[in-house]
């Protein structure tokens, strides 16, 4: 019996151990989609809750992945910041290097809202260049494919538990950005998954969302093991998932908050390439 307690405790230890280290692990993962049928494709880089997390000095690693992407925008789906205001700097530093890539594009997390330096941090994101999208849209045009970027920011009740969920509609998306326009490609950056049916709903063609994590652990078969509002296995963790002719991108994120801890779920940054 004390043998096989050593033995348990020794398998726990180590796998605490890989779950703090591959917090430091990065992964690239790629989304081919077809969109247009023709044509040269348009690449996305998503970037989602970082939560003040370094990947190198000043990020160098991070930066060094994306750059050998050569992306033509990036945006950034929320959480690269912590509530208590850890992070902020960072994150404009962050913001600084990758705008000598391409655009960027950030629309607010659940944690950026709650910041008492939001106003300050919004401004100086502004100055630096990033397009702020907080209910939002801006109209792009990439090599004659026209693109409507926008930013969904959703209040703080629609972050809670599970079992406190709010109602939510398509009717509340068009009070949030007006209508879905259907002579464009509706990019729509919304850090909260759970309503992908209601984006779907209003017009989205392409959800780019975070939040979960990846479940915090990934399991054969089961996927993501618990998300932010303490559901288990929740029906969007991570990955590619379709409703109809729209599609989401849920990437399991970059850093971590109260579960400092990853299983099998290495922090991700999501290249999608639409073609």
């Amino acid at each position: 019996m004390t043998e096989l307690f050593l033995i348990t405790a020794v398998l726990i230890i180590l796998l605490l151990i890989y779950g703090y280290l591959s917090n430091g692990m990065l992964a690239v993962e790629h989304y081919p989609l077809s969109v247009w049928g023709d044509g040269e494709p348009v690449k996305i880089v998503m970037l989602a809750d970082l939560h003040g997390s370094s990947f190198g000095s000043g990020n160098r690693r991070l930066i060094q992945k994306i750059q050998r992407e050569s992306p033509d925008i990036i945006c950034m789906a929320g959480d690269m910041t912590v509530k208590n205001g850890k992070g902020t700097d960072s994150c404009l530093a962050l913001c600084k290097e990758l705008l000598e890539i391409c655009p960027v594009f950030y629309a607010p997390g659940n944690h950026e809202i709650r910041m008492a330096c939001y106003e300050h941090f919004v401004e100086e994101l502004k100055k630096s260049g990033v397009v702020w999208l907080d209910n939002a849209l801006h109209d792009l045009v990439i090599r004659s494919r026209r693109i409507r970027v926008y930013g969904l920011n959703l209040e703080e009740e629609l972050y809670h538990k599970f079992w406190r969920k709010t109602e939510f509609d398509s009717d509340r998306m068009e009070l949030y950005l007006g209508p879905a326009r259907k002579e464009c490609f509706n990019l729509l950056l919304a850090h909260n998954p759970e309503y992908f049916k209601e984006y779907q709903e209003w017009g989205a063609d392409l959800v780019l969302s975070g939040h979960v994590h990846g479940g915090i652990a990934r399991l054969p078969l089961l996927g993501g093991v618990i998300a932010p509002s303490l559901q288990p296995f929740p029906a969007y963790d991570a990955g590619l998932f379709q409703r109809g002719k729209s599609r989401m991108v849920l990437t399991r994120g970059l850093g971590t908050h109260h579960i400092r801890l990853r299983f099998f779920n290495a922090p991700e940054i999501s290249v999608i390439n639409l073609s």
